[in-house]
């Protein structure tokens, strides 16, 4: 048996320093290509926001000035460290490099997914982030959604099975549930999958439970009133001040009911076709880089895809009330797809390098034509936060045709092989 210490020696990096610039390079091109206002924002005069849409700046801005309330952690911090105010500057370069991290760890799961370095998990990676899937993060930069992703990613760093990854699972539910309310719901299968089988397992259902308890009543006016008051972001350049805003119809303030009530109120005032037409256009986009991905671990990980599956299939009945109470279909996708990646490869076994790093095999090589179709339908300028634009409808329907098509046909090749 060969030497383990040989083995180790041989593994790949997570990361290697070519393609992960390369891919940085990508991620930055689309956060100004994809974004909130492109380069025009740089100019001067601008609106006091600059590059980053004020939905997620407010976000950021809300703090526990006022009283303990949900989404209030990030601007609690902020409002510590900057008492006197938060430089919108820093706001935007934060939100380039929250961009950039996520450019990074998609890059180092896909090496770790094709068991793999070289040119096959770079390609589909740039392809991701050139595609509507990089540009929904693009134009949702600074999302608060984006940092929890990033802070669940940190169980890769963590043993397989450790009290070290269960204390990390823990600590990311918490910290993402105060940062965005909603993941004490998204998070719960990650506390499924990463942690041992042990007591502690059921501690995410339990706060899971308490949180949606306490954050399930609308925000009183004098919660906003309090944050609004108590940290600023000012734009240096103009002098403008940017405060927290609260409003009736804000998710981040009103209750679960009412956010059941609007959401239902658009279902019902659609036709039937509408409905599909969105569904084919955000879940369905999702659905068909998922595929590709399932089909690209069939040159390296066949066994491992079926686990792959189970995992994104596990999301279905906790993503079920988001799909259910909100409109941002496409970029709850994003995220889920990229939770149940971080989930897959912290069970996956390091990868070793044994092909040319050029090479190309067939799986990897359907996925990534999957891909190309997607970058080449998917809009340049359009917003793709919600869905894909309404004319995409049919280029919806026959990019998910052709990745199930691929998938079930690789699948088949496969079976044949064993």
């Amino acid at each position: 048996m060969p030497n383990r210490a040989a083995m180790e020696s041989q593994r790949e990096p997570l990361l290697d320093w070519p393609g992960a610039l390369l891919v940085l390079l990508v991620a930055v091109l689309q956060f100004f290509r994809g974004g909130w206002a492109g380069f025009a924002c740089w100019k001067p005069g601008v609106l006091s926001t600059l590059c980053v849409d004020p939905y997620w700046i407010n976000q950021w801005l809300k703090n526990y000035a006022g009283g303990f309330t949900k989404r209030g952690l990030i601007g609690e911090v902020l409002r510590q460290l900057f008492p006197s105010g938060v430089d919108l500057v820093w706001l935007n370069a934060i939100a380039v490099v929250q961009l950039m991290a996520i450019a990074l760890l998609l890059y180092g799961l896909m090496r770790v997914l094709l068991a793999r370095g070289g040119l096959p998990p770079l390609l589909l990676s740039v392809l991701l982030l050139l595609a509507p899937f990089g540009k929904s993060l693009a134009e949702t930069a600074l999302d608060p959604l984006q940092l929890c992703v990033l802070l669940v990613s940190a169980v890769l760093f963590t043993p397989p099975r450790s009290a070290l990854r269960d204390a990390t699972v823990l600590v990311a539910f918490l910290l993402c549930s105060l940062i965005y309310e909603g993941c004490a719901l998204l998070l719960l299968p990650v506390g499924y999958w990463l942690m041992r089988p042990l007591l502690w397992r059921w501690l995410p259902v339990v706060f899971a439970a308490l949180l949606l308890l306490i954050f399930q009543q609308q925000d009183l006016p004098s919660l906003g009133m309090a944050a609004k008051d108590a940290l600023a972001a000012v734009n240096p350049f103009t002098g403008e001040q940017i405060r927290y805003q609260d409003g009736g119809g804000l998710a981040a303030s009103v209750s679960f009911s009412f956010n059941v009530k609007q959401e239902f109120s658009r279902y019902l005032s659609d036709s039937p076709r509408d409905t599909v037409s969105r569904i084919a256009r955000s879940l369905g986009a999702v659905l068909v880089y998922a595929l590709a991905l399932w089909t690209a671990m069939g040159s390296k990980r066949p066994e491992e895809r079926r686990m792959a599956g189970l995992i994104w299939l596990s999301w279905a009945p906790v993503a079920l009330p988001f799909v259910l109470i909100t409109h941002d279909w496409l970029r709850y996708g994003v995220v889920l797809l990229l939770l149940t990646l971080v989930v897959t490869v912290a069970q996956l076994p390091q990868c070793s390098q044994s092909e040319p790093w050029w090479q190309l095999s067939r799986p990897e090589a359907w996925a990534a034509g999957v891909l190309v179709m997607a970058v080449v339908v998917g809009p340049m300028t359009s917003d793709v936060r919600k869905f894909l634009p309404p004319d995409l409808f049919y280029a919806s329907l026959l990019m998910l045709a052709v990745a199930s098509t691929v998938a079930l046909l690789e699948s088949r090749r496969l079976q044949r092989l064993r």
